[in-house]
């Protein structure tokens, strides 16, 4: 199978992403946990929050992901406004290995089917920390470290966050769920 990965260099004005970035200084971001909430600083080793489905950019991001959708991928999404948005920090050191997204059955019967990031960080502010990602013919490439670029992919798909080498990565990250594959 294989799975498209796009990206959309928003016209978000930098002053908003910084912005958002001041305010989620109060956020108070604690250790991330993978499945279960079980702590695995070798798979997992970054800092999240959780941002609700009401803040503005979460409309922002969907916003994307439904141009996505209805001109790419073409799935059946339900929108779940309950589902929380992950902000994400990466400070020298930090990483995220090879995992998807995808979770057996979130809730109700309904299954992850596409992923999305925002970059917040300019690629000046860190180096190393790339979003890469595994192809079905195993081959690898990266996605645009561009502050404000949101990348979009089906939640199947291979993905990690390489080691952070200097400075910090900031994101959103979020997921759009369906019904179960047909």
């Amino acid at each position: 199978m294989s799975f498209q990965t796009l990206w959309y260099k928003t016209k978000l004005p930098e002053y908003v992403v910084d912005g958002f970035i001041e305010e989620s200084k109060g956020y108070g971001v604690e250790t991330a946990t993978i499945k279960d909430n079980v702590l695995n600083l070798e798979t997992r080793n970054s800092k999240t929050c959780w941002i609700s489905q009401s803040h503005w950019i979460a409309g922002f991001c969907h916003h994307y992901v439904q141009l996505a959708n209805q001109f790419n991928y073409n799935y059946e999404l339900v929108k779940t406004p309950d589902r929380p948005l992950q902000y994400t920090v990466y400070d020298e050191g930090e990483h995220y290995s090879w995992h998807v997204d995808t979770i057996d059955e979130v809730d109700n019967g309904l299954i992850r089917k596409l992923s999305f990031t925002i970059q917040l960080s300019s690629p000046e502010e860190y180096s190393g920390g790339e979003l890469q990602f595994l192809d079905d013919g195993n081959h690898t490439f990266f996605a645009p470290k561009e502050k404000g670029t949101i990348i979009i992919f089906d939640s199947r798909m291979r993905h990690r966050v390489r080691k952070v080498k200097s400075g910090t990565r900031k994101s959103i990250v979020g997921w759009v769920e369906g019904p179960r594959w047909k």
